[in-house]
């Protein structure tokens, strides 16, 4: 088997070139200091950084993959990137971009590199055609998706044929925070990354609970990084609102069993949090996930696992099978 990482994010000097051309409302580009460093920036202004190498430089990746221990890593864009506020034409032009690069890498590295694919989410029918364009390439074993689409929750009616057709493909959802809710109150301390994305997490959980669409696509699984925000410690919250509340009563089965359903990633900085996460949806539901190549990531991922003392059936789903039960099987995209 392989050690797979599915919570990793790229975006190549080519690619932020390709954005240039597309329409977007701001420029992108990066600013290379005279110290060495590289900011992202919007329309010259500094945005984002300092960037690690190892969102840009392949090379730098694949060196700092063989030091974790890390045999492949699931590329997908960086969450700014989605860009769901950007008119839909726009948007499906950043995916095809995004897509083409990541796709592009992972064919020269097919030993290395596997690709969750952008779709412009703001429109479904545009969404509908990018994945019948990437779908059929092996390399793409899954999408990755906002928290929420422009302040629409995911259980929204407008995102049925998108749920189904992934139903269909076989294709995965891996749900990432984006423009996180309550921002107005988290501008201090960093916290709205240290409190805001959790948070989103665990509304699009709610929502996707609630909203039915568990229910309704059974065979659509999805995975929440960052351990799955709060919910995994709330859930029991979730289920005495459920047993108790008639606006909550929207679902046949309590909320618990449906977050057994769901994946969540290894990323939690803390090993008695990610015990009680396996503990909580099961250790065939918890993938390594490291947030490469952010700050905020995981610097050693593997070890962070190993540190649990898990016995050696329950490390091994972790690091290696729980992520191709996740994923979709390679050899299955031709099929489809």
């Amino acid at each position: 088997m392989t050690i797979i990482d599915v919570h990793t994010h790229i975006f190549t000097d080519e690619l932020i070139s390709a954005l240039a051309d597309v329409g977007m409302r701001s420029r992108l580009g990066f600013d290379r200091r005279p110290d060495g460093q590289v900011m992202l920036t919007f329309d010259g202004k500094p945005r984002l950084g300092p960037i690690p190498e190892g969102i840009r430089d392949v090379d730098v990746r694949l060196r700092d993959m063989d030091r974790q221990g890390v045999e492949e890593h699931v590329l997908a864009t960086a969450p700014m990137l989605f860009c769901y506020n950007e008119p839909a034409d726009v948007a499906l032009e950043i995916a095809r971009c995004c897509n083409d690069g990541f796709v592009d890498i992972a064919r020269q590295h097919p030993d290395r590199f596997s690709v969750f694919a952008q779709l412009p989410m703001q429109d479904v029918d545009r969404s509908l055609i990018e994945l019948e364009r990437v779908a059929a390439d092996p390399v793409v074993r899954g999408v990755q998706i906002g928290s929420h689409v422009d302040g629409t929750n995911l259980d929204d009616p407008a995102f049925e044929p998108l749920w189904a057709d992934l139903e269909r493909r076989d294709l995965p959802v891996l749900i990432h925070p984006y423009a996180p809710a309550a921002h107005d109150r988290l501008r201090a301390h960093y916290l709205i990354n240290l409190i805001g994305n959790p948070l989103d997490s665990t509304i699009a959980i709610a929502s996707l609970i609630f909203g039915g669409v568990l229910e309704r696509y059974p065979s659509l699984r999805f995975c929440f990084v960052h351990g799955g925000g709060f919910a995994p410690y709330q859930i029991g919250r979730f289920d005495h609102g459920w047993s108790c509340r008639e606006e909550s009563r929207t679902i046949e089965r309590p909320p618990s069993e449906h977050l057994k359903k769901m994946y969540f990633d290894t990323l939690t900085h803390d090993g008695l949090s990610l015990a009680m996460l396996g503990e909580r949806v099961g250790w065939d539901h918890v993938l390594l996930g490291s947030d490469y190549p952010f700050d905020m990531a995981t610097p050693e991922p593997v070890r962070a696992v190993e540190a649990l003392g898990l016995d050696t059936e329950r490390q091994a789903k972790v690091l290696e099978t729980n992520a191709e039960t996740f994923l979709r099987p390679a050899a299955a995209a031709s099929k489809r």
